[in-house]
């Protein structure tokens, strides 16, 4: 059931050039939602709700040269690594928004994009994409978190090559922490389209998972 509905979501993400379907128009009205609520905090900061924040200033970040060591039978950068490495930062990046040890619930999601080569430079960047301040329903399989403000991590893994000033994506994980210390958190608003596009998607993709359970 949940491979099946991670294939869904996959379809109803939007791509440049592609035409909407009914999944991604409802996905598109609703980020331009977002981003209008976001209008007051982008505009006006000093006006806007102080329990908002803007998901840019939510970012970390932290690079890694792959070292041959963590290769796998295919000579490439072996997954584990990678995903233990954006788990550490998606942890920091959770503990330093909530104010908290963050508990973690589960790893959403996971898309591998590029094989990651011995040598390469890999930049991975953290940020809160979607909180869920009064807690929410996740699913039956995953562990208690009843009345638990919730926090969704999204990391993307670069490969970046300075000598050719360029650099692709590697990999996206999607992680979701519960802060069982703390009975809120702030709520965490876009600040382009792409941004509220993503939100949109998630929180897309939690409503639809809550309805099969």
């Amino acid at each position: 059931m949940k491979a099946a509905h991670k294939k869904k979501l996959r379809k109803s993400q939007i791509r440049v050039g592609e035409a909407l379907n009914e999944a991604q128009l409802a996905i598109d009205k609703k980020a331009a939602e977002l981003l209008q609520e976001a209008g007051v905090l982008l505009k006006m900061p000093s006006l806007a709700d102080p329990n908002t924040i803007l998901m840019d200033a939510t970012e970390m970040q932290n690079a890694h040269i792959a070292q041959p060591q963590v290769r796998n039978m295919s000579e490439r950068i072996f997954g584990g690594f990678l995903m233990r490495r954006a788990f550490e930062l998606a942890f920091s990046a959770a503990y330093m928004f909530g104010g908290s040890l963050p508990n973690f619930l589960e790893l959403d999601d996971v898309s591998f994009e590029s094989p990651v080569d011995v040598g390469d430079l890999l930049v991975f960047k953290a940020r809160v994409l979607h909180t869920m301040p009064e807690g929410g329903n996740l699913g039956r399989y995953v562990e208690d978190h009843d009345g638990m403000p919730l926090i969704i991590i999204e990391v993307e893994a670069w490969i970046a090559e300075p000598t050719k000033a360029t650099a692709r994506v590697a990999n996206h994980f999607y992680f979701t922490f519960s802060l069982p210390d703390k009975s809120t958190c702030k709520r965490v608003l876009p600040g382009t389209l792409e941004q509220a596009r993503k939100m949109a998607t998630r929180i897309s993709a939690i409503k639809e998972r809550a309805a099969m359970n």
